[in-house]
């Protein structure tokens, strides 16, 4: 069944902001499963947080200059900067590397103490956009707001 959460925070800007309403499909339902690029909500420790999946199980994952690769590919589509600094993590095998699209703000991953999301700790993948924090004119919602699962 599918879950409708609120987002709290901004580090999935630009892509989500807080306050959007983002519609979720549970994880091994269905065949659904967390893909690289897709964003999910997991839990981390007492937190439910909103990241992209970056890094795969078996994956090499450097962090140069602020920016990602993943396998040597850069995530952002743009080249490496040769002698910069670079930290360097393998996604262990029931693992997942996360990161927010806003890195100024976003806690994630490349600054935690432990990096990896355990794969059973994925809750639900966001399928789609259903509303940012502005409703339309004349819009209505038959449920409170508040009866979405808000995440950081």
């Amino acid at each position: 069944m599918n879950r409708l959460v609120r987002v709290a925070g901004d580090s999935m800007a630009p892509t989500y902001r807080s306050s959007d309403l983002l519609l979720t499909r549970p994880v091994g339902r269905a065949g659904v499963r967390a893909r690289r690029g897709d964003v999910v909500v997991f839990r981390h420790g007492e937190l439910r947080m909103i990241k992209r999946v970056v890094g795969l199980p078996g994956d090499l994952v450097e962090l140069e200059a602020g920016r990602l690769f993943v396998n040597g590919e850069p995530v952002d589509g743009h080249p490496r900067v040769p002698g910069a600094y670079t930290q360097t993590w393998r996604v262990p095998g029931t693992s997942y590397f996360m990161a927010g699209d806003n890195p100024a703000v976003s806690d994630d991953s490349r600054v935690w103490d432990e990096p990896f999301v355990p794969v059973e700790s994925v809750e639900t993948v966001v399928t789609r956009r259903l509303m940012g924090p502005r409703r339309p004119r004349g819009f209505k919602p038959r449920r409170r707001a508040a009866a979405a699962g808000r995440v950081a």
